[in-house]
């Protein structure tokens, strides 16, 4: 499996709240109930972005 190179970033979040608790490195927090992502701690195992229903955290290279 080749190595990920880019970072996830999120776009329309509708604050469902799906995403809370399911980042393993503890890289996802909130500000104004909004999901961002603090990249430092990604480690780009993809489970938001495979969990999130509005696909709003999205894998750019």
């Amino acid at each position: 499996m080749e190595e990920l190179e880019g970072f996830i970033v999120a776009i329309g979040c509708r604050k469902c709240g799906k995403c809370e608790n399911i980042c393993p490195s503890g890289a996802l927090y909130r500000i104004n109930g909004f999901v961002n992502v603090d990249h430092k701690k990604c480690n780009l195992c993809m489970k938001c972005v495979k969990i999130c229903p509005n696909k709003a955290l999205v894998y750019m290279e």
